[in-house]
């Protein structure tokens, strides 16, 4: 059976603006590729808030927001593409009571606080592959 598990780990979507655009843009993507996605046979989708550090320690979060997809996360799977760091997110550490940095983005040369689109789908693209026999493709 071919299973895809994307777990989205982040600390808040009510008032975080990058957790908030991942969140989106993971829902966008997942619409647009609704044709791939035929190649699977169950598809779910876990968009797990991270509340404290037990939450934090049960889920290996590093950096939010995150993104994995059959628990390997999105940067490994575009690697060499992909450059992570982190900054300093307000509302974030507002959520958290102490500062917090969160994910940044370079991809294509481009900079983002939020993960691009373009990295989500060129992932899901990549597993969606995996699961293509010869015949598929």
């Amino acid at each position: 059976m071919n299973r895809l598990v994307i777990d989205f780990l982040y600390l808040d979507l009510s008032c975080c603006e990058r957790c908030q655009t991942t969140d989106g843009t993971l829902d966008e993507v997942l619409l647009e590729l609704r044709p791939e996605l035929r190649v699977i046979d169950h598809l779910s989708v876990n968009k797990i808030r991270i509340g404290n550090r037990e939450d934090e320690e049960k889920y290996g979060l590093k950096r939010s927001p995150t993104i994995r997809l059959n628990g390997q996360d999105i940067e490994e799977i575009v690697s060499g593409k992909l450059e992570i760091s982190e900054n300093y997110c307000g509302s974030c550490s507002d959520v958290c009571g102490e500062e917090t940095n969160c994910r940044t983005f370079e991809y294509d040369g481009t900079s983002s606080e939020n993960i691009p689109r373009e990295i989500l789908k060129e992932g899901l693209l990549k597993v969606l592959d995996r699961f293509k026999g010869p015949c598929c493709g």
